[in-house]
């Protein structure tokens, strides 16, 4: 089966994406000159930030471009045969690895999973939490229950998971988080394609049930782009990687690398660089297949960023995907282009700083004599970069951008943590509250110290305005910033906040 080109792109985003580099080439061109510099060290800072944003949202602009223009001999033949299953009779271990999420998450999708209509398949529960309640659980619906002993819960999830193969004997290894429920057909449509000996990896999107809450809403559609249009693309150059859960892996694939990638976190992108260093192949199913929840609290939510932030700068700092030698030249692009990603949390905090430090200093990156054509320059700009995301979706929601803001504090704190070589205690994403969480103000002192601050510089700058029109313009630009930062922790510290 050849998977089919990104028809679904209009032709006004596709005019759109040849538009981007002329648009961000003309703002380059001007900030990028230190003749327009006004204070050197917020020049800098600003050179940064735009550097930063600038890559991260041209890798994104390059990664759905070449798969629009790619010919289509170059596109994955994927063979591709319903039939194959039913003569194939292959076995299935389905490992739903839990910890501390709750006992009603992971019955229902115990019950889903005990259900799928497969005969060759055994269901396993991994449950690091000891908890005798699903012990009995897994014994009523005949799923076969194994739980580490605590000297032996190393290396969180990996090592669960790694436990389970030490158990389990089929062909084939499918992984669901504890709450993510597959449909009936996840294993009749996805099995066909291990027909090809050298595919390792079946991926499916990661969805989520309950948007009707603000941060499943705001994730949701950030990890839309995602799932539409970035992981297709990385298919077409044998680069789409596991995302932890709603996938198959081909069990002599896993034994040929030692088992899934030992690590306390992000395991799953680690396990697929592996597999492609070996000559595996993956394959991503664009087809929502399974549903689960996305976090719905600020901790939560935070926890899992950070987690999956501090997996893409461990992969830059300590394997980098650029220097892997058994990576192919498009699967290293695509590896860096995902670990680079996180950067843009030191873009984000200079965003909201500089205007701030204006109000409060009189003080500016660019040189105002200028102001003029900087404003020519980078509206043009901004439309075509900044909006990337509304381009592709249609639409983007007031919680995707407060969503995406406040992540600058978790993306920071992974980058630190990583070059501190700080150890990392992995949590579910819907763990039991009252054993994990910490104090909320550990996880939001960043963002009301920014309101404080942005308070207090609009009550100095106004007091006795140097420049009337660059306080207009300074003041508007906090006045929404504090406005997207304010509505996350209003509406986040609410769980049952509808959208």
């Amino acid at each position: 089966m050849k998977r089919p080109k990104l028809g679904r792109i209009q032709n006004t985003v596709v005019l759109f994406l040849f538009v981007v580099p002329f648009t961000t080439f003309f703002y380059a061109s001007y900030v990028f000159n230190p003749i327009h510099a006004g204070n050197m060290t917020l020049y800098v800072l600003q050179v940064i930030a735009d550097a930063i944003a600038i890559t991260t949202v041209g890798t994104l602009w390059l990664t759905i471009l070449l798969d629009l223009i790619v010919p289509d001999h170059r596109q994955r033949d994927l063979l591709y045969r319903p039939e194959w299953v039913r003569l194939k009779h292959a076995t299935v271990d389905i490992f739903i690895p839990v910890s501390t999420e709750s006992f009603s998450i992971i019955e229902k999708t115990l019950r889903q999973v005990s259900s799928l209509p497969y005969t060759k398949k055994c269901v396993y529960v991994l449950d690091d939490g000891g908890s005798e309640k699903i012990r009995n659980l897994a014994s009523t619906l005949g799923v076969c229950y194994f739980s580490r002993k605590k000297h032996e819960r190393t290396f969180a999830k990996s090592g669960n998971i790694n436990f389970g193969l030490r158990h389990a004997k089929g062909e084939f290894v499918v992984i669901f988080d504890a709450d993510h429920v597959p449909h009936e057909n996840f294993l009749e449509r996805l099995l066909p394609f291990f027909e090809n000996d050298r595919v390792a990896l079946v991926q499916t999107p990661q969805h989520y049930s309950n948007t009707d809450h603000f941060i499943p809403a705001g994730t949701s559609q950030a990890q839309e782009i995602f799932y539409t249009y970035v992981q297709p693309a990385k298919n077409s150059y044998n680069a789409a990687f596991c995302v932890g859960t709603n996938m198959i892996f081909r069990r002599k694939a896993l034994d040929a690398i030692g088992g899934v990638a030992l690590r306390n976190h992000s395991e799953d992108i680690w396990t697929t660089i592996y597999l492609h260093e070996n000559g595996y192949e993956s394959v991503y199913v664009n087809e929502v297949l399974a549903s689960g929840r996305a976090p719905e609290n600020i901790p939560a939510y935070f926890r899992q960023q950070n987690r999956w932030a501090r997996g893409g700068f461990t992969l830059f700092f300590y394997k980098n995907p650029l220097f892997v030698t058994g990576l192919t030249l498009d699967q290293r692009m695509q590896y860096f282009f995902s670990n680079i990603h996180y950067f843009s949390g030191f873009a984000i905090l200079i965003y909201l700083l500089l205007p701030i430090v204006y109000l409060f200093f009189d003080i500016h990156p660019m040189n105002l004599r200028y102001s003029h054509e900087l404003l020519i320059r980078y509206v043009p700009y901004a439309a075509t970069v900044f909006f990337l995301p509304w381009f592709l979706l249609g639409r983007i929601r007031l919680a995707t951008i407060s969503t995406s803001i406040v992540l600058f504090s978790e993306y920071i704190r992974a980058f630190l943590s990583v070059i501190g070589k700080e150890s990392y205690t992995w949590i579910a994403t819907e763990g039991d509250e009252r054993v994990t969480e910490k104090p909320i103000m550990v996880y939001i002192w960043p963002h009301v110290l920014f309101l404080a601050l942005a308070f207090l510089a609009i009550l100095v700058g106004w007091y006795n305005p140097a420049d009337f029109s660059a306080t207009i313009l300074a003041t508007l630009w906090i006045g929404v910033n504090s406005y997207f930062v304010f509505e996350f922790l209003n509406r986040g510290l609410i769980t049952k906040e509808t959208v």
